[in-house]
């Protein structure tokens, strides 16, 4: 049986690992880029970097406006000058107008008397087609490289994302492969070898199962073994039961038939022994036929009813009473103390006592009283049948079958039956199901 263990579905997990993924390639994301904007900042306040580029822009405008005889009215080749560059940001002042800004964030103020924006020593002055002018030009070209950071922080964080799914994906699809494998070795035959059982999600619920699959077809194999085996050694002793007073009823036919007897008492004689033995036989054969049939059907097949169990002990112990009493075996009967009920088929228990009262009158010592003990306990009903063996009697012939009949029977009510010989005794114990009378 499958033990109850708490399982998350595996689609559940894999949504589950999927949100881990994407909160921890975010968070690294956010985090890479603060730490290279950082980087960046500390790079460009520590060094002239900014004064470098600025000054290098100033001179790509120059050489720009003297290549084309720009104009400071030129609106359109400084605008076209302005988004080739991108980074950039100019302002240009005739006799300190604004006449030309880059942005239109001071458009308001072309035209008109105004102070330039920033200091003069920002200023620079360059040449144009119709006069000289000076400019404030500054360069933003550090931002790209703050958007390259963002790009591999990008890039970094989907590669961590994809990274940590084939990971998650590997793990479970690894335990496949690994089942896989297991299978094919259970389909080779090796039943010994165990699945592996890991995690808490339909794979591992389904390893269980067909480990639990292989146990228990371990198991059926094993109970066909034994009984195969067990099936063997009593049909090799039963031919031999059988042969033994076959062989002997053949020969008293034989000598009936050729009237190899002397007198009409022998003839009798070998008559009666002759009959002995068929009847022997037809003991034998039907032991043998109620053993295979009980072998073959199942406990459903017994259509059981509930007894009070003391009454149904008293009717089955004493229907064999007078017989054995006019045997010359005296029997010790214990009941049980409490009142309890017994769900059984009464036929069938009925076969289980006659097979040992039979095997009692066969071989037990009459010198020596038989007892019968019953015992409740727990809902559980223990019946000790116990004599002793006559040392006289020839027990040679038995092949037990009427035990294993027994056997199967109260198996078959899920109980328990053994018989064992022990300093000279003989003792059976059965063990039935009882609940209280009136629970």
């Amino acid at each position: 049986m499958i033990k109850p263990i708490f399982r998350l579905k595996l689609k559940v997990k894999l949504m589950i690992a999927l949100m881990l993924a994407a909160l921890i390639s975010v968070g690294s994301f956010f985090a890479l880029q603060t730490f290279g904007n950082d980087l960046l900042n500390r790079y460009f306040d520590r060094s002239s970097f900014i004064a470098n580029q600025n000054a290098k822009t100033v001179k790509q405008f120059t050489k720009y406006v003297k290549e084309h005889q720009l104009s400071t009215t030129d609106a359109q080749g400084l605008t076209q000058w302005v988004e080739d560059k991108k980074y950039v940001a100019l302002y240009i002042y005739k006799d300190r107008k604004l006449v030309y800004s880059s942005d239109g964030y001071y458009a308001e103020a072309e035209g008109k008397d105004s102070q330039p924006f920033v200091p003069e020593e920002s200023l620079s002055t360059v040449s144009f087609a119709n006069a000289n002018a000076q400019i404030y030009l500054e360069s933003f070209s550090e931002y790209q490289y703050y958007t390259l950071v963002t790009y591999a922080c990008l890039a970094i964080a989907f590669a961590l994302f994809l990274l940590l799914m084939l990971l998650v994906i590997n793990l479970k699809t690894s335990y496949i492969e690994v089942l896989e494998n297991e299978i094919k070795i259970l389909e080779g035959g090796n039943l010994e070898y165990p699945i592996t059982i890991k995690g808490k999600d339909e794979l591992a619920s389904l390893a269980q199962s067909i480990n639990e699959m292989r146990k228990s077809f371990i198991e059926r194999l094993e109970n066909e073994e034994e009984a195969r085996s067990a099936n063997h050694e009593l049909v090799t002793a039963m031919s031999h039961d059988l042969r033994t007073p076959l062989t002997a009823l053949i020969g008293y036919l034989d000598i009936i038939q050729y009237r190899k007897y002397k007198t009409e008492e022998q003839l009798f004689k070998y008559v009666a022994n002759s009959k002995d033995n068929a009847y022997r036989i037809k003991h034998l054969s039907d032991q043998l036929f109620e053993y295979f049939l009980l072998s073959h059907s199942s406990e459903e097949l017994l259509e059981r009813e509930e007894y009070d169990g003391m009454t149904l002990l008293d009717q089955l112990i004493g229907t064999h009473a007078p017989l054995l009493l006019d045997e010359g075996l005296v029997v010790e009967f214990i009941p049980c103390e409490q009142s309890f009920t017994l769900d059984v088929h009464a036929m069938s228990m009925q076969r289980v006592f006659d097979n040992l009262f039979s095997n009692m009158l066969k071989y037990a010592d009459r010198s020596t009283p038989a007892q019968i003990q019953c015992t409740w306990s727990n809902g559980r009903l223990l019946l000790r049948i116990a004599n002793a063996i006559d040392p006289q009697a020839n027990s040679a012939g038995s092949t037990g079958i009427g035990s294993k009949v027994c056997e199967k029977i109260i198996q078959a009510h899920g109980g328990t039956f053994s018989a064992q010989t022990l300093d000279g005794r003989y003792l059976v114990q059965i063990e039935l199901a009882a609940p209280l009378y009136g629970d």
